[in-house]
């Protein structure tokens, strides 16, 4: 018989052991480090993109983004599937196949809904509001076009925008209702209401609010957009970025994937064919047996190894118990 089978619980000596005392200073130990760690060498907090502050720096692009969700021009109004029939995001069959699932009407949703909301507590909003509403569609286009031209020259005074005068109707006035709720931070809260679901806020409309420029602009700055790894890049000069995430970003690189329009699809199907080969591979032949061919487990026990295969003469280690 050969000695390199030996039972390794059988050459060490067992004693009683407090397994939760152990338990409970490994965790005390584990979180004062990361405290400690945390504080000394912790990346400074950027100061998130939101409406609020959008609204704030920003109030002439801020009504420009709530005129696109009105008249259709927006990122999310012409997306498509999932949550409108537009056309101007599908990248693939398979996003039109699943089809309109989160159903979203932006001018409602985005700026209709929460200026009725505003209008509940501002009465000075409802004749505006009521004009709008009532008005045919083919004239709400004209206002939303003659209101566009004339916020390309409009000025930002005493925290409201002024436009030239133009046969925009009571867009000006709407306009800058948002942009008071935008800044007031009410906007955010009137955007997760959702009256359909009583015990939880509905988060998609505030996530998707700023998409389309303002949401390229800020990441742009930093050279954090996709076209230059921007995920890996540090939001904070000085720090290390999400490198963990190379692995991700590099298949958007590749160039059949890069060049096609449907890129998210297929760096996800790619990524997710990766987590299966690893997630399968004590089952794939061949694959299952690398660790065997590789021996790293023998270069980091090699001493036990050396021990065991080559006893020393007159060890009185045991033998190990095997069947005949």
């Amino acid at each position: 018989m050969t000695k390199r089978h030996l039972d390794v619980v059988e050459t060490y000596r067992t004693v009683p052991e407090d397994f939760v005392k152990h338990l409970i200073g490994t965790l005390v130990i584990v979180t004062a480090a990361v405290l400690l760690a945390s504080l000394l060498f912790g990346v400074p907090e950027k100061p998130p993109l939101t409406i609020q502050s959008y609204a704030a720096t920003h109030p002439l692009a801020f009504e420009q983004v709530a005129l696109n969700a009105l008249d259709g021009q927006g990122a999310i109004a012409s997306y498509g599937p999932p949550y409108n029939h537009g056309s101007a995001s599908v990248q693939t069959g398979l996003q039109q196949a699943v089809g309109v699932i989160h159903p979203l009407h932006a001018n409602t949703a985005f700026v209709l809904k929460p200026l009725a909301m505003a209008a509940a507590i501002n009465p000075s909003l409802r004749p505006a509001l009521r004009a709008f509403n009532q008005a045919s569609l083919a004239q709400q286009v004209r206002w939303e076009a003659a209101f566009g031209g004339a916020l390309t020259k409009g000025t930002y005074q005493n925290g409201l925008v002024a436009t030239p005068t133009a046969n925009d109707g009571p867009l000006p006035a709407l306009m800058n209702a948002m942009l008071q709720l935008g800044r007031s931070g009410l906007l955010s809260g009137a955007l997760i209401r959702n009256p359909a679901i009583v015990t939880r806020f509905d988060n998609q409309n505030y996530l998707l609010f700023l998409q389309g420029t303002p949401l390229q602009t800020a990441p742009a700055t930093q050279a954090m957009l996709g076209s230059n790894w921007g995920i890996i890049h540090p939001a904070v000069n000085g720090y290390p970025g999400a490198w963990w995430m190379t692995i991700p970003t590099w298949i958007y690189q590749w160039s059949f994937v890069a060049n096609n329009a449907a890129a998210d699809a297929l760096a996800l199907s790619i990524g997710f064919l990766f987590w299966m080969i690893l997630a399968l591979a004590p089952w794939i032949p061949g694959l299952n047996r690398l660790p065997r061919y590789l021996g790293v487990h023998r270069l980091i026990w090699k001493a036990f190894y050396r021990e065991h295969e080559n006893p020393a003469p007159g060890s009185d280690r045991k033998e190990p118990r095997h069947a005949s």
